[in-house]
């Protein structure tokens, strides 16, 4: 009997892991390919688009070289970091790098679009807030800083398109990716005219809009060429990264809420209707799935903390890991699991790209506090996971001042391979916590839509039954931890609000590294 296979590919910042899936669900292979970042300025972040182009080519080559017949591969799909911009001219080359999500340069550029627009309505029109980490804002800082550049751009594209108009040729974005672009207004799920003028955008610079099952086509011969697939494996449009991830842990029921740790950490919950968080914290965009809209958070810097941690600061576990002596970050784990609850008092804010939680302010950064003597670098690693459940727990009740009530949480991404942060996330938030069987979920995300595109599963519904399975293992809340994690909590709240006006002042004098 004929077998058939796709493939999901989550295109991160990081790096761009490609699986492959037999049509029943099961995991065959997977092969990850690194990325490369630069960091021109303090809190700039770009990336070159063509280096995922190149992973995307060498991670699929090799899962079809584990296929007997590459015609049995029927589909493959995206999940694709969100937030960013790839500038490209007529030919649909980058005309600079890409300035990617975690990217803060366009604060003025989303400061004058106040003067045009206020907060509040921007955040009905699109569902997001006026917050300079949105795309739009990027390509008007282009305008207003490149001009030589912003001549030469015929195309907005946000990271998902770019890689999609490569692989199938066709040049279109998701609904998911859209309202990343802060263009979209996802009741209706068409490009708002009302912000398309106040950002005088032009909507032919645009991809074209179309639902993630949607087919974009086959594969291009340059791409079929450079990774063995057969000329007929059908593109689906695919969908953004947190999108992806929220589909493939099969979170989907009210009060479901999908906790996505890589190196950002967006937190998302599905919807049959589109709902608006009165503080503007969470934002409404279109899911992957259709029928399904997703209240999220888009996501503070998390795992992308603990690498910068790990590199500047752990040496030797780096040099363990490097003789296969244990990963670094389960060493640094080690030392952190001995610290009590609270860090001994000392704090972590979790913005070392600006904040998401306990508000947007593109002008917060990260920060320890109540540093003593007796304090060790174990403190300050169990203060620095702790300060991201403490901004987890900011969201979650967000979503329960906009009218859904968290009841579970499932973490996904790479940091859900940590039992400590798991059990801390639990203690912090009161939830129980569970894991899927694989926590990579932004690939299978993705496979799901490539499986519905080619007529594998009839839906998303149908997909998540044979794609999701969770470990029968979770963590359950620590009555123990609870009373000082409510008194950490109280403080990190209080350091941060005691640091908002230091943190505006920084901003307007800072000066490069």
């Amino acid at each position: 009997m004929s077998r058939a296979f796709v493939i999901g590919c989550d295109v991160g910042s990081q790096g761009t892991n490609a699986a492959l899936y037999s049509d029943d669900g099961t995991l065959v292979a997977s092969h990850y390919e690194a990325h490369d970042l630069s960091y021109p300025h303090p809190t700039w972040a770009e990336q070159d688009p063509r280096d995922w182009l190149t992973a995307i080519e060498n991670a699929v080559r090799k899962l079809v070289a584990d296929v007997p017949d590459p015609a049995e591969i029927k589909a493959l799909s995206f999940g694709s970091q969100l937030d960013g911009l790839v500038a490209c001219d007529e030919s649909g080359d980058p005309v600079r790098p890409a300035i990617i999500w975690m990217d803060r340069r366009a604060e003025p550029e989303a400061a004058g679009m106040r003067k045009v627009v206020s907060a509040r309505d921007f955040y009905e029109l699109s569902g997001a807030n006026l917050d300079s980490s949105h795309a739009v804002f990027k390509a008007l800082w282009i305008r207003a800083n490149e001009p030589e550049n912003w001549r030469r751009i015929r195309h907005l594209m946000p990271p998902g398109s770019y890689v999609l108009r490569h692989v199938s040729g066709s040049l279109l974005t998701d609904y998911s990716n859209a309202s990343s672009l802060a263009l979209l207004d996802p009741r209706t799920r068409e490009w708002s005219g009302r912000l398309l003028e106040a950002a005088e955008i032009d909507p032919q610079s645009l991809p074209g809009l179309a639902a993630a099952i949607d087919s974009a086509g086959g594969v291009t011969d340059r791409f079929a060429e450079a990774t063995g697939l057969h000329s007929d494996t059908i593109v689906a449009v695919g969908c953004g990264d947190e999108m992806a991830a929220t589909l493939g842990a099969g979170v989907f029921e009210p009060g479901e809420v999908c906790d996505v740790v890589g190196t950002a950490e967006p937190v998302c919950a599905a919807s049959a209707r589109p709902m608006f968080d009165p503080t503007m914290l969470v934002e409404c965009h279109p899911h992957a799935d259709p029928d399904a809209w997703l209240l999220e958070n888009p996501g503070f810097v998390s795992g992308g903390n603990l690498r910068w941690w790990r590199d500047q600061f752990a040496p030797l576990e780096r040099a363990a890991e490097a003789e296969g002596k244990g990963d670094a970050y389960e060493l640094l784990s080690v030392e952190a699991r001995r610290v009590p609850a609270g860090a001994g008092g000392v704090i972590f804010l979790p913005c070392m790209q600006g904040a998401m939680a306990p508000e947007w302010n593109g002008a917060a950064r990260g920060t320890f506090y109540g540093l003593t003597l007796a304090h060790t670098r174990a403190h300050m690693t169990k203060a620095m996971l702790e300060g991201s459940a403490f901004a987890l727990r900011d969201i979650l009740q967000a979503m329960s001042d906009a009218g859904l009530e968290p009841s579970r949480l499932t973490i996904v991404g790479g940091g859900a391979k940590s039992e400590l942060w798991s059990q801390i996330k639990a203690d912090v938030t009161g939830l129980t916590v569970r894991t899927p069987a694989s926590v990579e979920t932004t690939a299978t995300g993705a496979a799901m839509l490539a499986a519905v595109a080619a007529g594998i599963a009839r839906d998303v519904a149908e997909a998540t039954t044979m794609f999701v399975s969770y470990r029968p293992e979770g963590y359950e809340p620590d009555d123990a931890n609870r009373a000082a994690y409510e008194d950490a909590y109280a403080l990190y709240r209080q350091v941060y609000g005691s640091l908002r006006n230091v943190f505006a002042l920084s901003e307007r004098s800072a000066v490069a590294l």
